[in-house]
């Protein structure tokens, strides 16, 4: 084989491989498949928007609308879609600890018309003791749930007349009658009945003056309440005068 033929042969495959090449070069790629996420549903649920303590009102500045995945979704949450809204919680109250962020659900509300309202209103270790008042004996029907009043007793004492001493001090007015929220667009309550809130020692002394002589309530300025007055008690005879909180 002479040269010639060699050297048109090596260009014959030179030529070859870059026609091969070239061939590769220009094969349409593969289209790439883009996994695209899968959109999760959601709804709105109600959460609280503080932190609440037992028995806090969940007024509708306290709780807000958050998108919740519905994967995630507990029938006893308050959903936007159910048609629950904050202003249905305004006169609920928290019966436990609700931190947050945390969404709302029934078992930890109360709300209002529900047994167990006055419970979860209760301050813990106190207790709620109700007794009959007029016009005259709870200043006209000025004394509102949420109010604090002054108890004065009053006894006949044998040839001394009727004598009048101040009972308790600073107490916690829970209900007029049945109704316990506060509203202060009642200016007032005809009221029969008033319950209020006290220690179990002083529930005690309230019942026992409660049926020996007559009970008055007047009611305290609210500008001059800065805490629960818990002054030592002073005594008159066999009654004690107590200062609220203490016998």
């Amino acid at each position: 084989m002479n040269m010639t033929r060699i050297i048109v042969l090596a260009v014959a495959l030179v030529a070859g491989g870059v026609a091969f090449y070239l061939m590769m070069g220009n094969r349409p790629q593969a289209p790439t498949q883009i996994a695209l996420p899968v959109e999760e549903k959601t709804t709105r649920i109600l959460v609280s928007d503080v932190d609440l303590v037992r028995g806090e009102r969940l007024q509708a500045d306290k709780v807000r609308w958050t998108t919740w995945p519905e994967k995630a979704l507990s029938p006893s949450y308050v959903t936007e879609a159910s048609g629950g809204k904050p202003e249905d919680l305004a006169n609920a109250v928290a019966r436990t600890t609700i931190v947050k962020g945390e969404p709302i659900i029934e078992s930890k509300i109360v709300r209002v018309g529900a047994s167990g309202m006055m419970a979860a209103v209760l301050e813990p270790g106190m207790r709620a003791v109700s007794m009959r008042i007029s016009p005259e004996t709870a200043v006209s029907g000025f004394v509102l749930p949420g109010d604090r009043v002054d108890i004065l007793f009053t006894r006949t004492e044998g040839n001394n007349g009727a004598q009048t001493r101040t009972l308790f001090e600073n107490v916690k007015v829970l209900a007029i009658n049945t109704i316990y929220s506060e509203n202060p667009e009642t200016p007032t309550i005809e009221g029969a009945n008033v319950t209020l809130e006290f220690t179990p020692p002083d529930a005690e002394a309230f019942i026992t003056a409660r049926a020996s002589g007559t009970l008055n309530l007047a009611l305290r300025s609210v500008f001059s309440q800065t805490e629960v007055v818990k002054a030592e008690a002073k005594r008159s005879g066999n009654l004690s005068v107590i200062r609220y909180g203490r016998s």
